[in-house]
């Protein structure tokens, strides 16, 4: 079912001093010794060239001469709240109606037929369809102080209504609003529907904000055929009005942009001694109907056994009384087995507007890809006196444990500056991961590098531990890192104990597990070995005798841990040359 809806508010014409008014009223409070604060509520559609500023009135005698005129600054507006009770009906998104409450104290002295108070502006739009040449006139916003000839002590507080206008309405459905009024002195007030007040402000408006405002007597907005003061939305519609109460049903039926008013007369011991008609423009409008409960869906579409979870999300628009839901569950996962229990129905208490409904997976190790959970609530539609059935889905899905590889192993030399980096690729789990690699500080990645200056000599390790989304974790296997430059073999020798190249001192041999030195005379025959060198040998053979001067060759071979499996890096890092041994 469609339903037309009726958003308050008037287009007025694209002139740059169109100020896009929808409405308005004054009123004043008698403050004592002949003051009053004046006070005056101006709508207009956001779409506007803005509020005047300052806004200017007129105070006039009852015979038209000007008692005074005023301005009053802009203050700032607010803008109002879109409300609506009934549960099948969206309001457009696209209302904006802003409010300036302008307010001015002044001083009226005391009279036997008091003022009349007056406020005019351009423009109504073109496109309204209720007025006759609606762009050739304005608004008129006015009302009666009072004098003594009513008033025995001049000290009368205008009534003000209590609330601002509806901004919507739907056709066809009856929305009863309270557009009762308040009158601080306890006067009678009676209300109906009235013919809005304007004003002739040229051709197209050329004068857009009278100063001094115009005298009364002020003339009736036009109507054109079919439209009334007590019709203003022509036929097929329906406005009622409580005199006493001030409580409106209103039926707009035609699509279109229209003007109403709303009159309120303040009684005094039975003698009228005031009157004002509120003034506010309407658009009627075309939407869909709002379901009264709908279900949604609160988390990820796709729940992962053992690590996410979701919510069921019921959320209705009535909520003055308890209201109990049928709940319908369906899908190809079990209810109890795949995911916690959900039962078949659900109270909301009464003024509960939203209730969630968790769901969380359970984890059952069986490998059963993606299965379904299908929600629905089954409600009774109110707009339509049926039953409805609104659905949310999720799927579930395995989580698939979590594994690791790693690089084997890096080398790199402190001595020349080298980075290393070492790696580590995740399966399974659920990204993003988080990487805490061991020893610490490193950066949260599958990748790190780091200066072989952070090492210690020779072999260290390092490993790294995997978190993912959902908090399991996975650990590498230790990856080795060889801090080994090659060795500085020395050329020479000088044995004289002088302290200086006394002994063979190979440079880096801390950086292997040993280092196997072997030392050749020119003839090829070894004459000194060790396969654990410590940085000792003073030039002896292998009995400790003391070697002749000369040139010998040798071998130094490093060895570690490493060369088990890498006899390419073995060669590579091992030491040919001669050493001098002076005397």
């Amino acid at each position: 079912m469609k339903n037309l809806l009726v958003v308050m508010f008037l287009i007025f014409s694209s002139m740059t001093f169109a100020s896009h008014i929808v409405g308005g009223e004054v009123y004043y409070d008698a403050l004592g010794n002949d003051t009053y604060k004046i006070t005056f509520e101006v709508y207009r559609d956001c779409s506007g060239s803005g509020f005047d500023s300052p806004l200017q009135y007129t105070v006039f005698t009852p015979n038209g001469a000007i008692f005074s005129t005023y301005s009053i600054p802009l203050p700032i507006p607010d803008t109002l709240p879109i409300v609506y009770d009934d549960p099948c009906v969206t309001p457009p998104n696209d209302v904006c109606i802003e409010r300036a409450i302008y307010i001015d104290t002044i001083v009226l002295p005391l009279t036997a037929d008091g003022y009349y108070i007056s406020y005019q502006r351009c423009c109504w739009a073109n496109n309204i369809q209720n007025i006759t040449n609606p762009g050739d006139w304005g608004i008129t916003i006015t009302t009666n102080v009072p004098g003594t000839n009513l008033v025995a002590l001049g000290d009368n507080n205008c009534a003000r209504f209590n609330n601002y206008p509806p901004i919507v309405l739907c056709s066809n459905n009856t929305l009863t609003f309270d557009h009762s009024a308040f009158d601080a002195d306890g006067d009678s007030l009676v209300y109906s529907m009235c013919t809005p007040k304007t004003v002739d402000l040229g051709p197209t408006g050329t004068t857009a904000e009278p100063n001094p405002e115009y005298a009364a007597p002020y003339a009736d907005v036009t109507w054109e055929p079919g439209f009334t003061g007590l019709q203003p939305w022509g036929p097929g519609s329906n406005v009622t009005i409580d005199p006493q109460t001030g409580m409106m049903d209103i039926t707009p039926g035609l699509i279109g942009t229209y003007v109403a008013g709303v009159c309120v007369h303040e009684y005094r011991n039975g003698i009228l001694i005031n009157q004002k008609v509120r003034t506010f423009g309407y658009r009627v409008v075309t939407c869909e109907v709002e379901l009264p409960i709908e279900v949604s869906l609160l988390g990820l579409g796709a729940l992962i056994e053992d690590c996410s979870a979701a919510g069921f999300v019921i959320e209705r628009t009535n909520v003055d009384s308890t209201l109990t839901i049928q709940i319908l569950i369906s899908g190809t996962a079990t209810n109890g087995v795949d995911y916690n229990f959900l039962s078949s129905s659900i109270t909301i208490p009464a003024g509960v507007a939203t209730d969630t409904i968790a769901i969380t997976p359970f984890a059952d190790n069986l490998t059963e890809g993606s299965e379904t959970v299908v929600f629905s609530l089954i409600v009774e539609n109110p707009c339509e006196n049926t039953f409805d059935t609104t659905t949310a889905y999720l799927t579930i899905q395995d989580y698939i444990d979590l594994s690791i590889t790693w690089g084997d192993s890096t080398n790199v030399c402190d001595e020349i500056g080298e980075w290393g980096s070492v790696w580590c690729n995740v399966q399974g789990g659920v990204a993003p991961y988080t990487y805490f690699w061991n020893p610490t500080p490193y950066a949260n990645n599958d990748t790190i590098a780091f200066p072989a200056t952070d090492l210690p000599p020779n072999l260290s390790y390092m490993n790294v531990d995997i978190t993912d989304v959902c908090g399991k974790g996975i650990t590498s296997g230790l990856i080795p890192i060889y801090n080994q430059c090659p060795c500085k073999v020395p050329n020479v020798i000088t044995m004289n104990g002088d302290g200086v190249n006394d002994e063979f001192i190979i440079r880096n041999i801390e950086d292997y597990d040993r280092v196997h030195v072997q030392i050749f005379n020119r003839w090829g025959n070894l004459v000194f070995e060790s396969t654990d060198y410590q940085n000792d040998w003073k030039g002896e053979d292998v009995s400790g005798k003391p070697l002749e001067a000369g040139v010998y060759s040798y071998v130094v071979t490093p060895e570690s841990i490493k060369y088990e499996y890498d006899d390419e890096q073995k060669t590579l890092y091992t030491a040919h040359g001669f050493v001098h041994i002076l005397k």
